[in-house]
């Protein structure tokens, strides 16, 4: 299923592909990191990213990742973190969206899938607020 870039837009869902986590590299095998190589465990694999860039026409985008939700999430604050009674439409179990984790990526490379083209405008804002806070 090929994407269509004209539904990608600022505060689009998607699904990401941020790349293989080093301990799976096969030197002998370039299949073996196909989308990259992340040291450590920084999100590896594919993950869910909402973008954030102004200029979502460039080559490169910026995207905040979403993953799982750990205890005490909600203490940092460069996270949001997303309930599912009130984001349903969005997420099947609580996540966070790790703002602090923002990165620039090759949009045409790493995006597999636009999964929303919008998220709500409350959450934009929200995304917005943590964002500049993070840089204070």
């Amino acid at each position: 299923m090929s994407i269509r870039w004209i539904e990608l837009n600022k505060y689009s869902l998607v699904w990401v592909e941020f790349g293989n986590n080093k301990d799976d590299l096969d030197c002998y095998n370039d299949a073996t990191h196909t989308y990259g190589l992340n040291m450590g465990h920084e999100f590896c694999y594919r993950h869910m990213a909402i973008v954030v860039s102004n200029d979502i026409k460039a080559d490169v985008v910026a995207v905040v990742p979403l993953t799982s939700y750990r205890t005490n999430d909600e203490n940092y604050i460069t996270n949001i973190v997303l309930d599912v009674d009130k984001y349903a439409h969005m997420v099947q179990n609580k996540t966070t969206i790790k703002v602090g984790h923002i990165r620039n990526i090759d949009k045409k490379k790493r995006i597999k899938q636009i999964i929303k083209p919008f998220i709500s405008k409350t959450l934009q804002l929200k995304i917005n607020e943590t964002i500049r806070k993070s840089f204070e």
